[in-house]
């Protein structure tokens, strides 16, 4: 007769090996746990916990070199996963590319990938860049060029008059790709529009507190009609030296912004801004989606994978819809299987707004083991 204790170990080490992970991924993380990048690690993590994917996320807190600071440890202390999530932000993927040159572990680019410029210098100095498998970025341009359409179209309704429009843009900074792209959109848009003064273009750093005290400093010299920020906390942070002047927001001075942020999306409830364009969190999910397909891909080689999905905008006009499914920031109650390749049998991806939405519907029906344990922060 077997022992109880020895079917107990067995029923153990099984139950184990049922749960072990398919594969390992450490996300290097140029922010931390709050904000921008603190909601791209949640989706992420949503995503890997449906995926049955072992997800390390190690932050730089957003500290000069900080992501290779923290990549030089993690390499240092070995046994390296099966994946790295690294994010071009600062133009830093070459400095990274460089420590990890050697190592076994494949690179996905999330949100900011390598610049042509960055990947000749690579290929010249003999890095090889063929442990990068994929990318995935949102369509930064578009959404810069609709968030500045949303200020000017709604500028001119109120207008009296030929008057100019006065527009204050606010940008991240000057070398990261993803801000280059929607500050190319919004140029694109006063280009289009000989109605619009574009009166300056200033970097603030992704900071919000740094948007106030820029766009304060404008608001003693000039007039604005209407201010576009690189992210919804830039907005904010404008909105706050508008209102310090005793003017108010979504009548003296319009705001867009971009992330879906909660606080957003209760301004657009509140006419207070004229959209939050958005989506690029679900990046975060979106590269653990890449991931396992290319993990469990059918075909043998290396295939780089180049992702590019459209962002979409919340306006007073389907505020409403998203609150209902995603203002408290629950990415657990979706189901990320749903947008695997290798889950679904799909030849394409889709990222869509409605994708999300549909998803998200569909949350509620989910088993409890999904459900979390509290709201995103």
């Amino acid at each position: 007769m077997i022992p109880r204790s020895f079917l107990f170990v067995v029923i153990l080490l099984f139950a184990g090996a049922v749960q072990a992970a398919d594969f390992r991924v450490s996300f290097i993380n140029p922010g931390g746990s709050d904000g921008f990048w603190g909601e791209v690690s949640r989706t992420m993590t949503a995503a890997a916990d449906d995926l049955n994917i072992d997800l390390e996320i190690l932050n730089a807190d957003r500290q000069p070199y900080g992501m290779e600071m923290v990549l030089k440890q993690r390499l240092e202390e070995g046994d390296l996963p099966d994946y790295f999530i690294l994010v071009n932000e600062y133009q830093s993927a070459a400095r990274l590319l460089h420590l990890l040159d050697g190592t076994s572990s494949k690179v996905l680019f999330l949100l900011n990938t390598l610049t042509r410029t960055q990947r000749s210098l690579l290929e010249a100095r003999g890095i090889d860049l063929r442990r990068v498998i994929a990318s995935i970025a949102p369509d930064n341009e578009n959404a810069g060029y609709e968030m500045a359409l949303s200020l000017i179209n709604k500028r001119r309704g109120m207008r009296a008059g030929a008057e100019k429009i006065r527009l204050l843009a606010l940008t991240g900074d000057t070398s990261t790709p993803s801000g280059l792209l929607r500050e190319t959109g919004m140029q694109r848009a006063v280009a289009e529009n000989p109605d619009v003064e574009l009166l300056h273009a200033i970097p603030v750093d992704w900071n919000e507190e740094t948007a106030f005290a820029r766009t304060k400093d404008v608001l003693t010299r000039t007039q604005v009609d209407a201010i576009w920020g690189a992210t919804d906390a830039i907005a904010f942070g404008a909105r706050k030296a508008v209102t310090e002047r005793g003017l108010t927001a979504g009548s003296d001075v319009l705001f867009a912004g971009l992330n879906w942020s909660k606080r957003a999306m209760e301004a657009i409830e509140r006419h207070e801004m004229t959209m939050s364009h958005g989506g690029d969190v679900f990046a975060g999910a979106w590269a653990i989606v890449l991931l396992r397909d290319h993990f469990f891909r059918t075909s043998k080689g290396e295939v780089y994978v180049d992702v590019r999905f459209k962002m979409s905008p919340i306006t007073p006009e389907n505020v409403d819809d998203y609150l209902e499914h995603l203002g408290e920031g629950n990415w657990r109650k979706i189901d990320f299987s749903r947008f695997c390749k290798t889950r679904t049998g799909r030849s394409n991806y889709d990222f869509s707004a409605a994708a999300i939405l549909k998803a998200a519907d569909a949350g509620d029906a989910k088993s409890p083991e999904h459900q979390p344990g509290g709201q995103a922060d």
